[in-house]
């Protein structure tokens, strides 16, 4: 028996906007240094959600999880990446290419002064939007 991705996990993580694998499977930010992270800030895999997995690696993992959801909620406040995109307004043309390229659609185009912002809260700092312009 083989063990497939649920149904919907493409709509799942459209939504959510976290990365398919080959495999059908969600992927983590990094296999080794950030197991149970997603690139998306906040939003935290466990088990069967990134490939097969047995029950005690299901139950390891979900207790990584539970414990970095509960790191958000033990201090007073959430701490954000300090490096963010910027825009040169002198140079901008306004051509959206960085916004369409945006993994966490964190840039928009502001059609009355015809340049990009970015929203520094959705921000990661990936360097897309740079790579692209």
């Amino acid at each position: 028996m083989v063990m497939r991705p649920a149904d919907g996990i493409e709509e799942l993580a459209r939504t959510l906007k976290i990365s398919i694998s080959d495999t059908g499977f969600l992927t983590e930010a990094h296999p080794k240094l950030r197991p149970v992270e997603s690139l998306t800030a906040g939003i935290y895999l466990a088990g069967c959600a990134q490939a097969p997995r047995d029950i005690p690696d299901t139950i390891a993992q979900a207790s990584g999880a539970a414990s970095m959801v509960c790191s958000l909620f033990a201090s007073d406040k959430l701490y954000q990446e300090p490096i963010i995109a910027g825009v040169d307004e002198d140079i901008c043309s306004g051509c959206g290419v960085c916004v369409s390229v945006c993994p966490y659609d964190a840039r928009q185009l502001d059609k009355d002064k015809k340049v990009v912002e970015v929203n520094e809260v959705l921000c990661r700092g990936c360097g897309s939007c740079s790579a692209a312009c």
